[in-house]
């Protein structure tokens, strides 16, 4: 004889049921919610603070800026945050009295679509552009990201080292102050990681570099 369901029971049968695909669903939807924080905290580690550099940083610099006020800057054609310097840059122009350089830092990755043209504007705007390879830094520089921001001054002494701040244009007041004799607080260097050492140890596992 065939059993008869009531309907209280087929009722509880399909909130059980349901509960269950709520409750897969609720699951798959924690997994996916773990993934993107874990992805966005590794891609985000290329925009967070680095450590300060050393001083001897200064010695990347070209020997024929020496002698008078100079700029460094130190940035990276794959990285964001530098071409955002390179675009203020190229706005404001090279600064009067000022001797400016852009050594841009060469690594495995392809400089983002346009780098090129810009670094020739910015050469035919004043700005001496020269290249290094990344792996080619003496990692006693401590330079582990970019972009850099240096200030030197005709004898050769370091008056500023460090960021250029979160938009990446705060270089003329750092200069102002700089030469007004009053040395400002180094800001954070806020950028991408270069070189393979620094690169491996904030991206083990290959998603941003490769």
């Amino acid at each position: 004889m065939k059993s008869v369901r009531s309907p209280s029971q087929a009722g509880k049968e399909q909130i059980l049921q349901n509960s269950g695909v709520s409750g897969r669903t609720g699951l798959l939807l924690g997994v996916w919610a773990a993934t993107v924080v874990v992805i966005g905290g590794v891609l985000m580690s290329y925009h967070q603070p680095f450590l300060t550099p050393d001083a001897r940083i200064l010695s990347l610099g070209a020997p024929s800026q020496r002698g008078r006020w100079r700029a460094l800057h130190i940035l990276s054609g794959s990285c964001g945050c530098s071409r955002r310097v390179m675009e203020h840059l190229l706005k404001r122009r090279s600064m009067p009295g000022l001797a400016e350089e852009i050594l841009v830092i060469e690594g495995t990755e392809s400089s983002l679509q346009g780098t090129g043209a810009l670094l020739d504007k910015l050469e035919s705007a004043g700005f001496t552009i020269s290249h290094l390879g990344a792996n080619e830094i003496p990692e006693s520089t401590g330079l582990h990201g970019v972009p850099v921001l240096i200030y030197a001054t005709p004898e050769n002494k370091l008056a500023y080292l460090g960021g250029y701040g979160k938009a990446g244009d705060e270089d003329v007041r750092l200069y102002q102050e700089v030469r007004r004799g009053q040395p400002p607080s180094a800001l954070p260097v806020l950028g991408c990681a270069i070189g393979s050492r620094v690169r491996g140890k904030a991206d083990p596992v290959g998603w941003k570099y490769r």
